[in-house]
C-alpha cells in the first residue's frame, strides 16, 4: 500500500501477478451475510463524539467472512472486497427479480388479450339477443 499523489488517496496492491489461490466468491451469498451483519455509528473511545462513523465491529466482520489476520481490525481491500461482492450480489438479485416480473406481466398480457377477446364475444352475442334479424 502506497500513498499516491496523483490519485489524491491510498493504493493497495492488487495486481493479479501478485496473488495465489484465486478463488471466485458467490456474490448473493457475500450479500447474505452482509444483511445480516450489524452495522452501527460509533467513535472511537478518548476521540471527540462530534467524530462519529459508521461501520461494523471487526469481530462481526471477521466472523462473517474470515478475512484479514485477525477479528481486531478490517482490511480496506476486505471491506471494498466485501462491498464490489455484495452490489454484485444485489445486482443478480434484482435481475432475477425483474426477470420473473417479465414473465410474470406477458402471462397477464396474454390473459387480459383473452378475456377482451371474450369480452368482445359477449357484447356481439348480447347485440344480436337484443336486435335479432326479422
Amino acid at each position: 500500500m502506497y500513498a499516491d499523489a496523483n490519485s489524491g488517496g491510498w493504493q493497495h496492491f492488487s495486481d493479479r501477478n501478485l496473488k495465489e489461490n484465486i478463488t471466485p466468491v458467490v456474490p448473493r451469498e457475500i450479500l447474505e451475510r452482509l444483511v445480516q451483519m450489524p452495522i452501527s455509528r460509533w467513535n472511537m473511545k478518548g476521540t471527540d463524539v462530534e467524530v462519529p462513523h459508521i461501520g461494523p465491529m471487526a469481530q462481526d466482520f471477521h466472523a462473517a467472512f474470515g478475512l484479514g489476520s485477525d477479528d481486531r481490525h478490517i482490511g480496506s481491500v476486505d471491506a471494498d472486497g466485501v462491498a464490489l461482492a455484495a452490489i454484485q450480489g444485489l445486482n443478480q438479485k434484482v435481475e432475477a427479480r425483474t426477470a420473473d416480473l417479465e414473465k410474470e406481466l406477458s402471462v397477464k398480457e396474454a390473459e387480459i388479450q383473452t378475456l377482451k377477446a371474450s369480452v368482445a364475444e359477449l357484447q356481439a352475442a348480447v347485440r344480436r339477443l337484443a336486435h335479432p334479424a326479422n
